[in-house]
């Protein structure tokens, strides 16, 4: 898919047709010229959501289907946004643009104002296109900067350090991933780079190549032999996922790298516990190159870790624990022989296969066993409801509690029928009024926040749009289980709502 160029020679249509049938993953920014645009967003050539001045969605894609000058840029390293707003495939989207052509005669409007200045409107298309790429670089950030509680790999105590590379997705709060559903969506697309869990207490990584899981490996952090690998691995991966423990990157890799981090894994090391202090670096990697070797170079020292590595000799990338960036030169990593007492540890590529990991009899187990929990988890829920049912209808009247807090005098107890006409001097609903609607709605959006991440943006809209008012923040909560969020469980989003119910009552 092109990088960029102009809707007069690649139509969107041809665009969408070209990132669904190359499944490309990233954004799509398209400008038609006239001060409108358009961000599409991509996971595996899948339009998923697409936001354009107010639209989003099916509306907003239909939109830019109709814009015939204008420009386009891909950014295939853009991060990707939690929502999922497109319903539709790219065929039927197609054709209901071409089944509502109204939009096209809004286009034409503009067209008598270029013509007689087109040397002008050139130049605040192009400002447009300077002033865009800068919003991007600095949104790229943020959704990280938005994530509370995000654990920090371990100094040393990683599996094994990993480059930074494609991020498709950071953070997923495993509580509310659907880990199934997004292992089977790798698969099924072809994915290479690996999937990386992070908790307060260990690491894991699952590298896959082309759709395979080659490997998984898991650290407890108890101490250095608790490194597993293979199926082993797995079920610890996902039994903290299931626990929902930490939070899951996605991060798409070269094949030659995701090959070097595997053999960095599962091979046995040509030569180990090599000091620094006795080792000439550059002549060991000129030795290497002359051998062809497939493999890898890990330098540990006490400033962090560094990995080079090789596919037939030559540099595939080389990086630091302290600096993910992949670099094509090894300065940084050979940096770390500054310190003599650094260890150097080479590996070569095993020629033995090794059959791929067989995800499907790990997680497919714990989902059948996941599905009754849920209903075991969602059954006594309603069954304090029997408990909670006679207060309910007491909830608007609640007030009507310090009244019979006055019943203490035994002498008026016969006089039942008298107490009720005092509930009229509750029912002002003096209390109603009092609470503070704004704090309550404030408290509920941190409860989003600190179940979902970066992702909880969409559920924290809809409780600030909610009116002030306990059937309007109720109405708000409802619509919560509703809410589609990529690789987000379901069940997971009502038992958000079902908490942020019990939190309501509590105020009341």
């Amino acid at each position: 898919m092109h990088s960029h160029g102009s809707l007069a020679e690649t139509p969107l249509r041809s665009l969408l047709e070209s990132a669904q049938g190359e499944r490309s993953t990233g954004t799509l920014n398209v400008r038609n010229g006239n001060g409108q645009s358009a961000s599409l967003y991509f996971l595996f050539g899948h339009l998923f959501h697409a936001q354009s001045d107010g639209k989003s969605g099916d509306e907003a894609v239909v939109n830019a289907l109709h814009w015939t000058k204008g420009d386009f840029d891909f950014d295939a390293k853009a991060k990707l946004p939690a929502d999922e707003t497109v319903r539709a495939g790219i065929p039927e989207l197609v054709h209901a643009a071409e089944s509502a052509p109204k939009p096209a005669a809004a286009e034409h409007k503009p067209e008598p104002h270029p013509e007689p200045r087109a040397e002008r409107t050139e130049e605040p298309r192009n400002e447009r296109k300077e002033h865009a790429e800068p919003e991007r670089k600095v949104e790229a950030p943020q959704p990280r900067r938005g994530v509370k509680h995000r654990p920090q790999p371990k100094h040393g105590r990683e599996p094994i350090p990993v480059p930074a590379g494609q991020i498709l997705y950071d953070s997923l709060k495993t509580s509310f991933v659907d880990f199934p559903r997004l292992l089977t969506t790798l698969e099924r697309e072809g994915y290479t780079g690996y999937v990386r869990l992070l908790t307060d207490d260990a690491s894991g990584l699952i590298l896959f190549r082309e759709g395979s899981a080659l490997e998984c490996l898991y650290d407890g952090a108890a101490d250095a032999s608790s490194l597993v690998l293979g199926k082993s691995a797995l079920q610890h991966f996902n039994e903290d996922v299931t626990a929902g423990h930490g939070v899951l990157d996605v991060v798409g890799l070269s094949p030659e790298l995701i090959d070097g981090l595997y053999e960095l894994t599962v091979s046995r090391p040509m030569y180990t516990e090599l000091y620094a202090g006795w080792v000439d670096m550059k002549a060991l990697l000129n030795f290497l190159s002359d051998r062809k070797l497939s493999g890898s170079v890990m330098i540990r020292s006490a400033a962090g870790t560094g990995v080079i590595i090789l596919a037939a000799g030559e540099l595939a990338g080389a990086y630091t624990s302290e600096s993910r960036d992949i670099s094509d030169k090894p300065d940084r990593a050979l940096a770390l022989c500054d310190d003599p007492n650094a260890m150097i540890e080479v590996k070569s590529a095993d020629s033995t296969p090794h059959p791929p990991l067989d995800v499907e009899e790990v997680v497919s187990g714990q989902r059948a066993r996941q599905a009754p929990s849920s209903f075991a988890a969602a059954a006594p829920q309603p069954e304090p409801a029997p408990a909670t049912n006679p207060t309910l209808p007491v909830i608007p009247v609640m007030p009507q509690e310090p009244p019979t807090a006055q019943i203490p005098t035994g002498s008026f107890s016969g006089f039942t029928p008298a107490p009720t006409p005092v509930a009229p001097t509750t029912p002002p609903r003096s209390g109603g009024p009092q609470l503070d609607w704004a704090s309550i709605v404030a408290e509920l959006q941190a409860m989003a926040e600190d179940a979902l991440g970066n992702r909880a943006r969409k559920v924290k809209d809809i409780l600030g749009a909610a009116d002030p008012s306990l059937a309007g923040i109720e109405a708000a909560i409802d619509q919560i289980p509703s809410i589609s969020l990529l690789f987000v469980d379901s069940s997971r989003l009502e038992q958000l709502a079902q908490e942020m119910r019990a939190r309501l009552k509590s105020h009341l």
